[in-house]
């Protein structure tokens, strides 16, 4: 393991360990090292900690998640393939951008309610 991923792990755990305090060193200090590793698993979890430590992302639910990625990302045994299921986890925690999580508006039937019967049509 690198001196860069221990400290990433290192940082995790400080972070997991003084919740729901969140030390805005730390926050600066494990992006910055997650910027510096550079793979697209850690620039990730780079943005997710930002957004939990500016409050946008709850850390109850977050922090596990972040802890569990961050020893994916520094685990010598995982591939590319594993960083790349840890990402798409992480990457759920982002907030939906606005207007995409709203639900389309109702509109009216083609056809009216009272124009729909069970059963064949009888004739009058």
């Amino acid at each position: 393991m690198t001196r860069i991923e221990t400290r990433i792990e290192t940082l995790i755990t400080r972070l997991v360990q003084q919740a729901p305090a969140l030390d805005s060193n730390v926050i600066a200090e494990l992006t910055a090292a997650l910027h510096t590793n550079g793979t697209p698993l850690a620039r990730s979890l780079a943005r997710v900690i930002e957004l939990v430590g500016a409050n946008q992302i709850d850390q109850g639910i977050a922090l596990p998640a972040l802890a569990m990625a961050c020893g994916s990302l520094v685990d010598p045994r995982l591939t590319a393939r594993e960083h790349e299921a840890a990402r798409f986890e992480i990457e759920t925690l982002l907030p939906v951008p606005d207007g995409a999580s709203k639900a389309p508006k109702m509109t009216a039937p083609d056809v009216p309610l009272a124009q729909l019967i069970r059963g064949p049509r009888r004739q009058p």
